[in-house]
Order: structure tokens, then sequence, then C-alpha cells
């Protein structure tokens, strides 16, 4: 309950009193964000609210982080939809599905990754400078 009140310290205590150790782990990490706008979305992570996680990146310019989240979640298919809306990290998207299918042994089903994939190439040093890039912005 702290938690979705954003009470960090007051669910932290609550953790504890629990031995929920890796919860307090990840609580304090919240904590100790700075941006105001990125604690709230990890607030709302915590809380399985992927939507308003997703929502609060968004409305604070956050593309990449919002991108980033729905690939992690393996929502490749949001994931691109918001890289072609922003007309940003597109390749980033085609390259982890690439990856991750690789790494499956599978061949893409998403007709419009398929179809986007024939169209970019992906060079993997743009790609992780652009990723590393948008990390160090959150530090």
């Amino acid at each position: 309950m702290s938690a979705a009140a954003r009470e960090i310290p007051t669910a932290i205590i609550a953790y504890s009193a629990i031995d929920e150790v890796h919860k307090v782990h990840y609580l304090s990490n919240i904590q100790s964000i700075q941006s105001p706008e990125y604690r709230n979305a990890e607030i709302s992570l915590f809380c399985h609210q992927i939507q308003q996680a997703e929502s609060i990146y968004l409305q604070s310019g956050n593309i990449f982080q919002a991108i980033d989240l729905n690939m992690q979640l393996f929502n490749w298919e949001r994931a691109l939809e918001l890289a072609v809306k922003y007309k940003t990290h597109v390749d980033t998207v085609l390259a982890f599905r690439q990856k991750y299918l690789k790494e499956l042994g599978c061949k893409e089903t998403i007709t419009k990754l398929q179809q986007y994939s024939d169209k970019i190439t992906i060079d993997w040093e743009k790609v992780d400078a652009k990723v590393a890039l948008e990390r160090e912005k959150i530090k």
C-alpha cells in the first residue's frame, strides 16, 4: 500500500519487517533516483502498473525508456509502434528483436517487424552507442 502511495520510506520499513530483502533493495534504488518522473515510473513498475509507467515515461519525454520497457516485457509490437511514432530507436527495436529470435532459434512471426527488418539494416555499433547515450541520461 505504501509503495502505491509513493511512500517509499514507509514501504522500505514494512518490507524490512517481513524480510523481503530484494524489495527493500529495489525500493532503496528507486529512492535514490534523482528524477521525479523516472522515480514515479519505477514505483509504478514496482506496483505492476505497466501502462502508468509507460505514460509517465512518454509524458516526461523519456521515449527510449518507454520503448525499452516494452522490449524488456517482450511487447515487441508496442515497442516498434512507439519507435515509429516518435521516429527514434526503430533500429534498436529491430536489433534487439533479431537478437532475441536468434537466441531462441526462431524466425520472425510479426508482420510489421518483418516489414521494417526488410527495410532497415542493423548496425550494432550505432545501436549500442544510442542505447549507452540514453542510459547515461538517466544516471
